[in-house]
């Protein structure tokens, strides 16, 4: 898993405090699972925004983490879809559709 800092600072005010962005494989195991509920929580408890592919396992577990911790999640599929941010307050939608 990768985690990696993204320059907020001309973004809206819910993404002032820091945003990072979250990548892994496409089948992680049980150590990237918990390294990412664990690094995800760590920096959300700081008032980080979560950024991450909800199409992916490891971006559906960072919003989830994101979501449980009550920060902006921003989803990558739909910056590429619509070409700029989009932000998801809490609660928002990380269903599995079209992942079966």
């Amino acid at each position: 898993m990768r985690v990696f800092v993204i320059d907020a600072s001309n973004v809206g005010p819910e993404l002032q405090a820091g945003l990072i962005g979250v990548v892994g494989s496409v089948f992680p195991d049980a150590a990237e699972k918990r390294e990412c509920v664990e690094t995800v929580a760590r920096y959300a408890a700081d008032g980080w925004a979560i950024a991450a592919d909800p199409r992916t396992l490891i971006g559906r577990l960072a919003a989830l983490t994101a979501e449980t911790a009550c920060v902006p999640f921003v989803a990558f599929d739909r910056v590429a879809r619509h070409g700029r941010l989009a932000v998801a307050s809490p609660p928002f939608d990380v269903s599995l559709r079209g992942m079966g």
